[in-house]
């Protein structure tokens, strides 16, 4: 039996493998084949998987491409994304994992059953397929449902594919009166088309390759993007509603990435969330496999945490939704430009105590709040803010000497202190800012 049993191979199910191998951890993964399907990735997104060792991962995505976006009536070049395979890169995240040291094992899970010191997956026969003290949900939607924490608009994206001849990779945006479309275009001729809409545009029983077809030919800019392609296979439609359900913690169990919240593909923050939420959850993970007394703790972190990247990624697609102003009346943008609600007021600049990583765990440290963190700063050049203020504020005679004494008392380049420093300075915490202890 393996310390930690994952199902689902995606970017957040490989990443934490890697992390949780790294530290020293028995993983076992249990991934299938998902269908085909195109997707762009964030140059943050693939930093991501760089930082967390997925060279394999990273080697699949290629070049930046360029992205046009067709807006609010204007038209325009807006960064870039990489273009991917999805297929093709979570094969590669698997070979990744298994490099990092878990064992990989390719094979649909039927159902997961407990067993008295950990969890087992079974396939459709009832073959235990792995089994580990600790249970992983990290299959994406396709995960059994966790009740529901926040839903925004229900939205569709419906899909097709084209081949057409080779050419230079590239993607684009634009909206329309009742959604918006994602264009991509890769190297080896394929193209794809995808308008997500409401989900209540779409008829329960339409035909999704009609629909499809009838939307994409009132927009030019797509029309004109496959033409002179030939289709490769049907309409397909998935869910993009983006929703944060329960991270289903227990002392023995988690949910991650998309299983735990999957975020509106507007927000561009899809993958760079699972990657992000994966290193953290390791921190999690790793806590509890060794003291499940900290159970409490490592739920405030979970809870904190998700949500923050949650609020993130809802609000990256808010000011998107909001900036397209042609149809304000039209149900699909009225009701995404009012989701989210106004988020709470900002906190005051401050000390508060939170569940935060040090080391890989999970531990409780007083860190630094300004209305721009709101979650709070523990350090800064490797520099734990909150004692060095409170030897500043208990000796601030030291003046330009302070950085120099707490370098040696720390083991630290004195350049390092004075950053810190400085950062304290900046934002109000010296001179003579005021702060305050709060539980």
């Amino acid at each position: 039996m393996a310390d930690v049993l994952i199902l689902g191979g995606g970017p957040a199910g490989a990443v934490l493998a890697r992390r949780l191998t790294a530290l020293g951890h028995e993983v076992a993964l249990v991934s299938c084949a998902r269908r085909p399907a195109v997707e762009g990735l964030s140059v943050r997104a693939v930093e991501g998987l760089r930082r967390a060792g997925c060279a394999e991962a990273v080697a699949t995505v290629g070049a930046l491409a360029m992205r046009s976006v067709d807006w609010n009536g204007r038209r325009t070049g807006l960064n870039g994304e990489h273009l991917v395979d999805r297929p093709v890169l979570d094969a590669a995240l698997l070979r990744d994992a298994a490099t990092g040291g878990a064992t990989v094992i390719h094979a649909a899970v039927a159902r997961v059953e407990p067993m008295g010191d950990g969890w087992r997956a079974v396939d459709d026969e009832g073959a235990t397929l792995g089994a580990g003290r600790f249970l992983v949900e990290a299959r994406g939607r396709r995960a059994p449902n966790a009740p529901a924490r926040e839903t925004g608009p229900r939205s569709l994206a419906v899909s097709r594919s084209y081949q057409g001849r080779p050419g230079p990779a590239g993607s684009a945006a634009l909206s329309f009166a009742d959604g918006w479309g994602w264009l991509a275009a890769l190297p080896d001729g394929r193209r794809v088309v995808q308008v997500i809409t409401d989900g209540t545009e779409i008829p329960a029983r339409a035909d999704l390759t009609a629909w499809h077809a009838a939307a994409i030919s009132t927009l030019p800019q797509a029309a004109d993007w496959i033409a002179g392609c030939t289709p490769a296979g049907a309409a397909e439609a998935r869910d993009a509603t983006a929703i944060r359900r329960s991270a289903g913690l227990s002392a023995d169990r988690l949910r991650i990435g998309d299983a735990a919240f999957a975020v509106d593909p507007l927000s561009g923050h899809g993958v760079y969330a699972a990657v992000a939420w994966a290193f953290a959850a390791a921190a999690a993970v790793n806590t509890l496999l060794t003291d499940r007394s900290a159970l409490p703790l490592v739920e405030r972190f979970v809870e904190e945490r998700c949500t923050e990247l949650f609020a993130q990624a809802a609000a990256a697609g808010n000011v998107f939704y909001r900036t397209e102003e042609r149809w304000p009346d039209r149900p699909f943008w009225s009701r995404r430009a009012a989701w989210p609600p106004a988020p709470p007021p900002l906190p005051e600049r401050g000390i508060r105590r939170r569940a935060v990583v040090v080391n890989d765990r999970i531990e409780e440290r007083p860190v630094l709040v300004t209305p721009a963190l709101p979650r709070g700063v523990l350090a800064v050049e490797g520099i734990e803010l909150w004692p060095l203020l409170a030897t500043a504020k208990e000796r601030p005679d030291q003046g330009g000497d302070l950085a120099e004494q707490w370098g040696r008392r720390l083991g630290q380049p004195p350049d390092r202190v004075a950053v810190a420093l400085a950062w304290l300075a900046r934002n109000g915490f010296l001179p003579g800012g005021t702060s305050h202890l709060a539980p």
